[in-house]
């Protein structure tokens, strides 16, 4: 572990990483920024961070790692504008949810030792009040390792700091490429997102429509609703972020869902019930088998 640890980004996910870190590694310090002050005066008032950094000054300490936490338009800009903060850094590294943007921008800048990662957990929830220092504990985390990273003595040092790093978190590092991670991640994350937008749009606003006047509708909200939709309460401007940077994917992943919809939508119009149970049940099997 690193004597010294710079997050920046001090909302929910920054937080909860720093505490992680603190609550695993005492000894470690760790200091932070935000573009909010005051998400900086809570993590020092609780004693989840030690201290600030300026970045403005570009003045990140020697031999500090640094991890990026915040939305990933956000890490791209930061590159392009703070490059110089990375410089006397032996390692940095990210927790974005798109990587293929992300990695290229580094490499842009020519800042060789920042390897892109992903520690796949996360919450609706926001602001450091709620962070949760359990959250990376037993999770996924993808560590990006390209091929011509393979023939890079340098590289391949820092990727596996990386994956260490992540690893002394209790994490289950998953090695793969950034497209690779773009593609996976627009099912196994992005699409449910906006999945759950959708849904929460769509049954909500029928419903809140129909309880103009008669207000006792929305007690038939159930809990399967609350479930499949309780990310929908996520940030909009992260995910706005997500979805545009990953477009083609999540389109794609999108397009396949419609697909799918509209054979259950086909089975149902016709009456079709051998079909539809028989399709049903193979979804059900397949997550099953998943293991999920």
């Amino acid at each position: 572990m690193f004597k010294e640890i710079c997050i920046i980004g001090l909302g929910f996910m920054g937080a909860s990483l720093a505490g992680a870190i603190k609550r695993k590694f005492p000894e470690t310090k760790i200091i932070g920024y935000d573009a909010f002050k005051s998400n900086i005066d809570y993590c020092i008032f609780k004693g989840i961070i030690d201290g600030a950094v300026d970045v403005q000054k570009d003045d990140c300490p020697s031999g500090c790692m640094i991890i990026m936490c915040i939305p990933p338009s956000a890490i791209a800009s930061f590159f392009e504008e703070h490059r110089a903060f990375f410089i006397n850094a032996p390692l940095s590294t990210d927790i974005g949810s798109v990587k293929k943007s992300i990695t290229y921008a580094a490499e842009t800048k020519d800042i060789n030792n920042f390897i892109g990662s992903h520690p796949m957990c996360g919450s609706d929830k926001s602001g450091p009040e709620n962070a949760d220092f359990l959250i990376f504990d037993g999770k996924k985390c993808f560590v990006i390792k390209e091929n011509a990273d393979l023939k890079d003595e340098y590289r391949m040092k820092k990727i596996d700091q990386t994956a260490e790093f992540w690893k002394s978190l209790n994490m289950d590092v998953v090695f793969t490429t950034a497209e690779t991670h773009d593609d996976i991640a627009a099912y196994a994350s992005h699409l449910p997102h906006l999945i759950a937008f959708l849904l929460s749009d769509t049954s909500l606003s029928y419903i809140l429509n129909k309880s103009k006047n008669e207000h006792r509708l929305t007690g038939f909200i159930g809990n399967g609703f609350k479930d499949s939709t309780r990310i929908a309460a996520s940030s909009a401007e992260l995910w706005t972020d997500i979805f545009l940077m990953n477009g083609a994917n999540i389109v794609a992943s999108l397009e396949n869902f419609t697909a799918s919809a509209n054979i259950i939508k086909g089975y149902i119009e016709t009456g079709d019930k051998e079909s539809l149970v028989s399709y049903l049940r193979k979804i059900s099997e397949e997550r099953k088998e998943a293991g999920i």
